[in-house]
């Protein structure tokens, strides 16, 4: 089969799509033929070893991490899915292998996809879904509450506003000035055109912010926030908070995880506010309670744009600009809808 792999880790994000052997299962997987893959930042990261605190990788590696598709085998001991199934999921951001046409995967992180959603549509959710649910876990979001999503009019926010509204929330979201109409369509209360204002100087009443840019925004998303609210990172780096809250994690790497946050905290600390981190896991229940979600409002993803299996470096490339208008997808089967 055919899959897109690197070597190694590299900056000039470049991948080659080799052929290699199809993956056999185990008893708890599913083998999934591959229809759609999303595209999204992570990926860069991976590339780049920008994640190595958190991933250590096999070599050769296959990229991606999320992916519609049809369930062509199961194992013995998996009574949920059968084959024929039209199924989606996130396979977990340390081993990824999204981008392949067969995917073998635990049964426990796949869910069937909505019925309302084509293969490319139902590729485009999982990781910004699962993302949203657990970042407002973690902030423990009341209704009522206002958010703020920085550059929330790429592949996560065309996920997230519409269903963070679901929750009763006030959305806030920044983006370049000629992204308004779609932060409208997908339901934000609030756009901040970032290139003409100062989203500092406009409201300094935020409970939660989520933040999609990284650390160098850190200190302005501080000054938004009501004292104590959060700041939720995506990007910028991991805790104490984060380390505690991670059962799988070694000893050693809780206390690396601590120290690396200090700046953050202290930062938190200075302004009576908290801060927080997300490495979103995949979770077949939470994916599965997303596809009811979507089937009752008929909402679906927006698409920014489609790539073949063979555009994959095009593809990483458009992601890597950070301009993306919704969500980037690979085609992986020729002709899949």
């Amino acid at each position: 089969m055919k899959a897109a792999q690197i070597a190694g880790y590299s900056k000039t994000l470049e991948v080659e799509i080799n052929s290699i052997d199809i993956p056999s299962i185990t008893s708890t997987q599913v083998l999934i033929k591959t229809k759609a893959a999303g595209v999204d930042p992570h990926l860069v990261l991976a590339i780049t070893g920008k994640v190595k605190l958190f991933d250590h990788y096999d070599f050769p590696l296959t990229l991606g991490n999320e992916l519609a598709g049809v369930v062509i085998d199961v194992g013995a001991s998996v009574m949920d899915f059968k084959v024929g199934d039209h199924v989606y999921t996130m396979p977990p951001l340390d081993k990824m292998g999204a981008f392949a046409e067969y995917v073998a995967v635990d049964a426990a992180i796949v869910a069937k996809m909505p019925a309302n959603l084509s293969f490319k549509e139902a590729a485009a959710v999982p990781l910004s879904a699962l993302t949203i649910i657990q970042a407002l876990d973690i902030l423990a979001a009341q209704q009522g509450s206002k958010l703020f999503v920085s550059g929330g009019t790429g592949g996560f926010g065309q996920i997230a506003i519409p269903y963070a509204k679901s929750q009763g929330l006030f959305v806030t979201v920044s983006g370049s000035g000629s992204a308004r109409d779609l932060a409208n369509r997908l339901g934000a209360d609030e756009f901040i055109d970032y290139e003409t204002q100062d989203y500092t100087h406009i409201r300094r009443d935020y409970d939660y912010v989520i933040d999609t840019r990284g650390a160098s925004e850190i200190s302005k998303h501080m000054k938004i926030l009501k004292p104590g609210g959060t700041l939720l990172a995506l990007s910028a780096g991991p805790n104490a908070r984060f380390a505690n809250r991670s059962a799988d994690l070694s000893t050693g790497k809780k206390i690396l995880f601590s120290l690396l946050g200090l700046p953050f905290d202290g930062l938190a600390k200075w302004h009576k506010k908290s801060y927080d981190f997300l490495y979103v896991q995949p979770n077949g229940q939470q994916l599965a309670a997303f596809t009811q979600y979507l089937e009752k409002t008929n909402i679906k993803p927006v698409i920014d744009s489609e790539y073949t299996f063979d555009q994959v470096n095009a593809a990483i490339a458009k992601i890597a600009t950070g301009h993306s208008r919704g969500k980037v997808l690979l085609q992986v089967e020729d002709g899949g809808k």
